[in-house]
């Protein structure tokens, strides 16, 4: 790679690695926030709170947030999500080192904090075709490599925030957590576009549920983003409640989930790095029916197996299936919304996998409870069976590689 290369590849790599940074800060907060709340009450009830403390203003954050793209451009929204994030959890610090934080200002802490991870999250994403395009990358490669970093960073994040807690404690986590947001916000002040895209006329005007609407009056988005919300949801329900309540049932521990999850996530990243090197090739049609399938047969397996084999090999396989879907759905949103409501259409599409994601979650534990573990597995091995039959039967979602504005609404917003 020569210069000229290096120099038109720093923006992406730099906005890809911010968010991974940032992402990495968050899973550290998640791990090191209850364990505070716990030295602090010694109630599970307190701790449960200060979770639930976060979900509704990441959720309002992340609806809204696109406006604020569309307003102050990705430059400005990342850094400042990104210090306010800082900031927040310097005081909750700072506050706890001098004896004076309170449960109410540590909750009103955690919602500030989450209030702009939304916008924060969907700012780099929404650049990233033009910054594709400045580095000469396809865009499938992009959201791989976004993917992977996110991926990481979700390993790494627990772990890291395990070894910190243990070693300095929760209070000092903090300040951890607080450098990588300071960090991430350094990186998108530098390599994020600072020009904002804006929506124009009656676009500007029709506000946030403008990224709800188009995605749902475009035939193909509309069949990627609802696969996507029903597999996020999906992956939730088993990671959160399925896999530990059926390895509990089967005699197993937590070292066997530790090893499923791990081969889940090896089995992610191979199958990411596939999709940077081939998915354009290939198609999004062979890629989710390919994907769909390997899910559905790891459900299968899990669900009239008994053997530590094919446990994990159940694992492998459910973990090559996902790896493509997320960049696969990231690149077709990107190149099938309009520029000027792009933001607003990411930050949709987060709002709405936020919000049906601890439904699944819900959902599958009264399952369990009526059913059992194996019949919750047989149906979510027959759900991902459903979800792969209309690209089965029919090719719609071909027009996702070339999906551009083409309604009178949309050249509007694009001009």
């Amino acid at each position: 790679m020569n210069r000229h290369s290096r120099v038109r590849r720093a923006p992406v790599y730099g906005a890809i690695i911010a968010g991974g940074i940032t992402l990495f800060g968050n899973a550290v907060a998640a791990v090191a926030l209850p364990w505070l709340v716990l030295g602090i009450t010694g109630s599970a009830a307190w701790t449960g709170a200060a979770a639930a403390a976060g979900m509704v203003p990441l959720i309002i954050g992340a609806f809204f947030g696109g406006q604020m793209l569309e307003r102050h451009g990705a430059r400005r929204v990342a850094v400042a999500a990104d210090l306010v994030s800082a900031g927040s959890l310097i005081a909750i610090a700072l506050l706890h080192e001098n004896g004076q934080l309170g449960m109410t200002a540590l909750m009103a802490l955690i919602a500030l904090g989450a209030l702009f991870d939304g916008p924060g999250m969907a700012a780099s994403e929404s650049r990233y075709p033009e910054l594709a395009r400045l580095a000469r990358m396809p865009l499938e490669r992009v959201t791989a490599m976004d993917e992977l970093a996110d991926g990481a960073a979700t390993i790494a994040g627990p772990i890291a925030a395990g070894l910190s807690i243990a070693l300095v404690g929760p209070e000092l986590t903090m300040w951890l957590t607080a450098l990588c947001s300071i960090t991430a916000a350094a990186l998108n002040a530098i390599y994020l576009p600072g020009r904002r895209r804006a929506a124009r006329g009656k676009v500007a005007r029709q506000g946030a549920l403008i990224g709800v609407r188009f995605l749902w009056s475009e035939p193909p988005l509309r069949a990627l983003v609802l696969t996507g919300m029903a597999v996020v949801s999906l992956f939730s329900a088993l990671d959160a409640v399925v896999m530990p309540v059926f390895l509990r049932d089967s005699g197993r521990d937590a070292a066997d989930l530790g090893s499923f999850l791990a081969l889940a996530g090896g089995g992610a990243i191979v199958s990411a790095l596939a999709y940077a090197r081939h998915g354009q090739r290939l198609g999004p049609r062979r890629i989710l029916l390919a994907s769909l399938a390997l899910e559905t047969l790891a459900f299968a397996l899990l669900a009239l197996q008994d053997g530590d084999a094919l446990m994990l090999l159940s694992g492998a396989l459910a973990g090559l299936g996902v790896g493509p879907l997320n960049p696969l759905i990231s690149t077709a949103l990107l190149r099938g919304t309009p520029a000027a409501i792009r933001g607003r259409v990411l930050s949709a599409f987060n709002a709405l996998a936020l919000v049906a994601t601890p439904l699944a979650v819900l959902l599958a534990g009264a399952a369990i409870e009526l059913a059992g573990t194996r019949a919750v597995m047989i149906c979510l091995a027959a759900m991902f069976a459903l979800l792969a039959l209309p690209y089965l039967l029919a090719p719609a979602h071909e027009a996702v590689r070339a999906a551009r504005p083409a309604s009178p609404t949309n050249r509007e917003s694009s001009r």
